[in-house]
């Protein structure tokens, strides 16, 4: 595994950070699926309530559809908080045999004012995505729009509506994109380093600026693995949402000294 070391950035005084090979994408999974075989009732547990979440964020907004929208794609926005327990099982993992299920639960805690101040960054954009987005289908079908059956059914037949797909899946992917670059390790240093938060979100973004390609891929294998997970009715987030969250650790550990 060939790696590239870079110097302390003094100027903000950040850690140490490693150019990593392209094919990295691939060990953090493995390590991730070795975790989730390791904790498989805890990890399974936090892959249970996503599950249960996203269910809840769609039965409740099934009659706005630009609204449900809006919603999964912000409840995607906020995982990395939410897969805290994660991070936390697979440090325990790493550090000692025994993995204690009720600590990973309160992990937070630990940091809880910087964790505060990471929670509303994440906040402030998810709030603003659900705003653009209802902006956006508002301007393609109406305030009132309709029902999800009946929308999808007219994406097919409709330019507007795959136009306005085109449009929303462009802006999604956007704020996605700067959600990705100032949180890829920013909650697991957070927890493992009690860092301050910006501190943490100027680490991941020289992590990003130091290994494009490889975070490139890495944000297209998280991608395609989400839309995996909607496309079996969010099922396979039952075991999806754990290992990108023990592999989001692993990614932290060999991308920050």
């Amino acid at each position: 595994m060939q790696q590239t070391t870079y110097k302390q950035d003094h100027t903000f005084d950040l850690p140490v950070t490693r150019q990593v090979s392209l094919n990295a994408p691939v060990r953090w999974l493995k390590a991730g699926w070795s975790d989730f075989r390791r904790t498989p009732l805890a990890s399974g547990f936090y892959g249970l309530m996503f599950v249960l979440l996203a269910y809840a964020v769609t039965l409740t907004s099934w009659q706005s559809p630009v609204l449900m929208l809006s919603l999964v794609g912000g409840f995607f926005l906020v995982t990395p908080f939410l897969a805290m327990g994660l991070y936390d099982l697979s440090r325990q993992v790493e550090q000692t045999e025994h993995v204690g299920f009720l600590s990973s639960l309160i992990a937070f805690k630990q940091n809880k004012a910087d964790v505060g101040l990471l929670v509303v960054f994440h906040a402030i954009v998810m709030i603003a995505w659900i705003r653009l987005g209802t902006i956006i289908g508002a301007l393609y079908i109406g305030s009132n729009g309709t029902s999800v059956s009946v929308l999808f059914e007219e994406l097919w037949r409709s330019g507007e509506g795959l136009q306005m797909m085109a449009v929303f899946t462009v802006a999604g992917a956007v704020i996605a994109a700067a959600v990705f670059i100032t949180s890829v390790i920013s909650w697991p240093m957070i927890l493992d380093r009690r860092e301050g938060a910006i501190h943490a979100m100027a680490t991941s973004v020289k992590v990003v600026m130091h290994n494009k390609l490889v975070m490139l891929t890495w944000a297209a294998s998280i991608g395609l693995l989400f839309v995996v997970g909607i496309a079996t009715f969010y099922l396979g987030l039952l075991i999806i949402i754990p290992i990108l969250g023990h592999a989001t650790w692993h990614a932290y550990k060999e991308l920050v000294e």
